[in-house]
């Protein structure tokens, strides 16, 4: 069994821009020398997640890549911008601290929904939740010391640069150690 998902990668511009975000926020979190008990997710690990997989067997990756192709054909390129900033579900308990979408955000949606299709169609089960377009770039372990952070947030602007690229969506395995997750790309899938 190998755990797995599918994904749109970031360009290395953007995943800059976001590392600096990242940076930004960090530091306008720290009260006193410790900062909000956030566990940042690595610049190498960012992308939007299109569908979590979970664990499924390694004799399926073939026949889940040859789905996906054909998903993937009725999807052509776009472009895609990233900004704004927000807490899932809100600042009253927060748990993920997200970048927006706005340029890209109904193609990357119907993509989204292609591959939930796609992978519904091999017995992968659905989805309940309505796909959301965002870039997780924080997970909030605890309400500890947030206050400066949401301070900050209500401030910020975020806007990653030019507009971004998607011509292709990945599907990854990821590894978990104790050291955190690495993902192993499987398979690029090109759109039309």
């Amino acid at each position: 069994m190998i755990r797995a998902f599918i994904a749109v990668e970031l360009p290395d511009t953007l995943r800059h821009a976001v590392a600096t975000l990242q940076t930004t926020l960090r530091a306008a979190g720290e009260v006193a020398g410790r900062g909000a008990d956030v566990n940042w997710v690595e610049p190498v690990n960012l992308h939007f997640t299109l569908k979590f997989l979970g664990n499924i067997e390694e004799a399926r990756v073939d026949v889940l890549k040859k789905s996906l192709a054909v998903a993937a054909r009725g999807h052509a390129s776009f472009t895609m911008q990233v900004e704004g900033l927000g807490l899932f579900p809100g600042t009253r308990n927060p748990r993920i601290l997200w970048v927006g979408v706005t340029q890209g955000q109904e193609a990357l949606t119907a993509l989204a929904q292609a591959v939930e299709q796609a992978c519904g169609a091999l017995g992968v089960p659905l989805e309940e939740r309505p796909f959301a377009a965002h870039l997780t770039i924080g997970r909030i372990r605890s309400p500890e010391r947030l206050v400066p952070l949401i301070k900050q947030l209500q401030v910020a602007e975020f806007r990653g640069g030019p507009p971004a690229s998607v011509d292709h969506l990945t599907l990854f395995q990821s590894v978990l150690s104790s050291r955190g997750s690495t993902y192993r790309r499987l398979a690029t899938i090109p759109l039309a």
